[in-house]
């Protein structure tokens, strides 16, 4: 959230110095428009392109900032949902936490509580996959793991930190 917020910063400060630009671009086309020499000449496409580029530029910087990371999550989640197996541990959007036990087209049966209670909810209504998740989480520790023993099968130390060398005087 502070990165989007740092982004969205500087995007308006970046479309604060356009604008100011812009303006001082369109006032110099005025003044030389109001000449002697140009005084019956209409204002030219200029101005007028100099006056919606920084609404232009704002909305290529909205797109780029917000719309597009929120189809990129959304793309991900479907992506998700469609992954979701059998036996799968579950977490609807709810809070309801059950594991798999039927997927139809858009539907999903959960079994959850004591009492393996059946609950069917739609493929859209699933927040998280918590295996998946566990199942990442425990493939990254053994690749921490893996490269841990590799490089002490290397001769490299890994649990003593590097030793700063100290500067003569």
């Amino acid at each position: 959230m502070k990165k989007m917020t740092r982004i969205a910063a500087s995007a308006v400060s970046a479309l604060a110095a356009m604008t100011t630009f812009c303006m001082q671009v369109f006032a110099e086309g005025e003044a030389a428009a109001g000449t002697a020499d140009n005084a019956a000449a209409a204002p030219g496409a200029g101005g007028l392109l100099a006056s919606f580029l920084p609404l232009v530029i704002a909305l290529v910087l909205m797109w780029l900032f917000l719309f597009r990371p929120q189809q990129k999550r959304e793309k991900e989640a479907q992506k998700m949902r469609d992954n979701v197996r059998v036996g799968d541990e579950v977490c609807t959007a709810g809070g309801l936490v059950g594991i798999v036990i039927r997927i139809t087209e858009d539907t999903i049966v959960i079994e959850t509580g004591g009492e393996r209670s059946k609950i069917r909810v739609k493929k859209w209504a699933i927040h998280e996959n918590i295996t998946q998740i566990e199942e990442a989480q425990a493939a990254e520790k053994a690749r921490k793991a893996a490269r841990k023993t590799g490089l002490a099968a290397a001769g490299v130390n890994t649990d003593e930190k590097p030793k700063k060398k100290k500067s003569e005087d």
